[in-house]
């Protein structure tokens, strides 16, 4: 569906929710996000009150979204940034279409199974039930009542009926293609959230692991250190023992020798 054909069917909507002065949004917000609601109201040439006024009645009925930002050059009032939803104005629209194609079917079925009758000179009809308990005259100016063709009126609500379920299949259409597209973008975003997700799993079994080998380190030096003080402890001990052995043959040559008798 083109771009012309989708805004004015979303100007159809904003006009039966918002009235008139509505339809001209669509151009100030149509395929655009966040959109200032100051400059929207310039656009308009309304008031601030009046442009809330209208977007407040499409944000009720969900056609519109938006976010607030406050505005420290306003003294700390909040600033509305508007968005529209095109798909869920569509949808709107949509089930506004299924509905009046309903009735039209309801209509057509009525017309095609019963008699209706019409005063020529008020223009008024009536049903086959509604003229039998007025004899067949006009309530209003009591002319004799006549049956109405129906030729022409059923050509006409099976081509009114077409013509709707032409465009519920143009609609239909958009609508698709927006949720395509959106599943796409979802996928993208949780194709590269996955990917992050990865990636700081990856940094963290790293970080871990650089943990695990300083550790590793640090107990591998504990159980070092202690070879070595029992090393220099042994070595310690030899020399005192070979010391005393040394002091030991000292005394003995310098003890003297008993005399024979």
């Amino acid at each position: 569906m083109k771009d012309d054909l989708v805004k004015k069917l979303l100007k159809r909507i904003v006009t039966n929710i918002a009235g008139q002065g509505a339809e001209k949004l669509i151009d100030l917000l149509y395929n655009k996000k966040n959109v200032n609601e100051f400059l929207i109201a310039k656009k308009l040439n309304l008031t601030i009150n009046q442009t809330r006024n209208i977007l407040y009645r499409l944000a009720d009925n969900g056609l519109i979204s938006f976010i607030r930002k406050k505005d420290k050059k306003k003294g700390g009032w909040y600033t509305y940034f508007w968005t529209l939803k095109t798909e869920k104005s569509l949808s709107k629209y949509k089930d506004k279409i299924e509905e009046e194609i309903i009735k039209l079917r309801e209509h057509l079925k009525k017309r095609e199974t019963k008699r209706f009758f019409y005063c020529p000179n008020c223009d008024l009809e009536y049903n086959e039930e509604e003229a039998l308990q007025n004899d067949y005259t006009c309530p209003e100016c009591g002319e004799t009542l006549e049956m109405k063709e129906s030729e022409e009126i059923l050509t006409n609500l099976k081509g009114e009926i077409e013509k709707l379920k032409s465009l519920l299949s143009d609609i239909s259409l958009e609508l698709e293609q927006i949720q395509n597209k959106e599943q796409k973008a979802r996928e993208k975003r949780l194709k590269a959230e996955d990917e992050k997700k990865k990636e700081d799993r990856a940094k963290k079994r790293k970080e871990r692991k650089k943990e695990k080998e300083k550790l590793k380190k640090k107990e591998e030096k504990k159980v070092k250190k202690p070879k070595k003080k029992v090393n220099k402890k042994v070595k310690r001990d030899k020399k005192k023992v070979n010391k005393k052995v040394k002091r030991d043959k000292k005394k003995a040559k310098k003890k003297p020798k008993k005399k024979k008798k």
